[in-house]
């Protein structure tokens, strides 16, 4: 029932997607103490590299650690459920309301998404500075996908790769 209860709490607040919720999940499943630090960047890694919604592969992640497929469903099914039903509110809602009101909404939406984006940054910020090659990756990451109009696909496979192989030859 805690599993449940955690994600269609993180379900309720993951507007925005991605990035925007990872800081909410991290404090939910590694506060709970069903993840450490380490196996919590492992599920970013790997729910970021699974094709679908962050959040939704964090839940089947973790709920299939937890309590295998039963618990995979369970939490799959509740980080959507909440969701579900304020997009259907929403469409209700904006389709009774007028253009400028839906715009000024959206707007309001938009800024509490970057500003949950930068919580998800400031948490992830000591790790990657106490690793020199993951500082340097976040660093060069940036700086491409800011200044060139590189894919970040490819931004993200290129750090994968590099990566890899100076594990190899590390070894």
């Amino acid at each position: 029932m805690e599993l449940v209860l955690a994600f269609l709490k993180i379900g309720a607040v993951s507007y925005g997607g991605g990035w925007t919720i990872v800081g909410i999940i991290k404090t939910e499943v590694v506060g709970r103490g069903w993840l450490d630090e380490q196996g919590f960047s492992e599920l970013v890694g790997l729910a970021q590299v699974t094709p679908g919604p962050v959040a939704l592969n964090a839940a089947t992640l973790v709920g299939y650690r937890l309590y295998g497929v039963p618990g995979s469903i369970a939490a799959s099914l509740s980080v959507v459920f909440v969701p579900t039903l304020l997009i259907l509110a929403a469409g209700f809602i904006l389709g009774k309301l007028g253009e400028r009101t839906a715009l000024r909404l959206d707007q309001s939406l938009r800024t509490a998404t970057f500003a949950l984006v930068a919580l998800t940054l400031w948490s992830f910020a000591p790790a990657a500075a106490a690793s020199i090659p993951a500082a340097a990756y976040a660093l060069v990451a940036f700086a491409v996908s800011a200044f060139t109009t590189v894919n970040p696909v490819w931004v993200i496979l290129g750090a994968g790769s590099v990566e890899t192989i100076r594990a190899v030859f590390a070894r």
